[in-house]
């Protein structure tokens, strides 16, 4: 508000529109001077102009900070995807009178929080001509815990065979 008084004071001053008129008090018309000269002389120049700078206003304005939230993020626990470390597989079998491969996994899980892991088992011919069969198994354990499944997978094989079987993949994600 100070600084509209000001400007207007300025401008009254520089149109002289307040510029008082022929030496007497007693007409009515009063206005301002400026300076030291106090007659009726009109203004000299911009050293007889009112300062820029109203007194008395604050010099430092107040400011702004962001609020800081009221709540804490902690990251979710991390965890290797790669399941195939805490998996061991055994009795690797083929049953011929219930025709289907037999198999043990023993499941350990390392981590902190229950895991689920999925597990892809696959049965190689011997002799390198294919595949003969696979499985997939889903097994939840709880944090630290190791969890054995027994299972078989049905096929029918026509012949004698030698194989492998192997762990193809095991991937593991927390459970809910």
């Amino acid at each position: 508000m100070r600084i509209c008084a000001v400007a207007l004071i300025g401008l009254i001053v520089l149109t002289g529109c307040g510029k008082k008129r022929g030496g007497s008090h007693g007409s009515g018309l009063g206005g301002f001077t400026s300076g030291g000269n106090g007659g009726d002389s009109p203004l000299s120049g911009p050293s007889d102009l009112p300062s820029a700078t109203p007194s008395g206003l604050p010099t430092d304005l107040p400011s702004y900070s962001a609020p800081t939230p009221s709540y804490t993020y902690s990251a979710p626990p991390t965890y290797n995807s790669d399941g195939t470390n805490d998996i061991t597989a055994s009795g690797c079998d083929y049953d011929e009178s219930a025709h289907s491969f037999e198999y043990t996994l023993s499941v350990r899980n390392p981590e902190t929080q229950s895991m689920r892991y999925g597990i892809s088992i696959q049965w190689d011919n011997q002799d390198g001509s294919g595949m003969l069969g696979s499985d997939y198994q889903s097994i939840t354990v709880a944090a630290g815990s190791t969890q054995t499944v027994n299972a078989s997978s049905y096929r029918y094989l026509t012949q004698q065979t030698s194989f492998t079987c192997k762990v193809t993949s095991a991937l593991k994600y927390p459970s809910s």
